[in-house]
């Protein structure tokens, strides 16, 4: 697992994104370059209030961001974990 990264998390269309650190489960970092982005990437929130894990849990759309490239992934939420497991949209 890397170290904790922030991304950004869009909820319900948001036109602005939530800032969150998470942990990902992959053995390198992510790449630089939009098109070797890995297809899926699954890892958990570090440090989310509850405030925050119910608005995530309730929310009918969610994408997120994981780092400069901008690429964006459609995620689903475990909220008793703070597990989420993303897929490229």
């Amino acid at each position: 697992m890397l170290p904790p990264q922030e991304v950004s998390i869009y909820l319900n269309n948001a036109l602005k994104g939530t800032h969150q650190m998470a942990e990902l489960e992959c053995a390198e970092p992510l790449p630089d370059n939009c098109s070797a982005m890995p297809a899926a990437v699954r890892g958990r929130f570090v440090g989310l209030d509850a405030a925050l894990s119910e608005e995530i849990r309730s929310a009918w759309k969610r994408v997120m961001i994981l780092n400069p490239t901008e690429v964006l992934y459609s995620f689903t939420f475990d909220p008793a974990t703070g597990g989420f497991a993303a897929t490229i949209r």
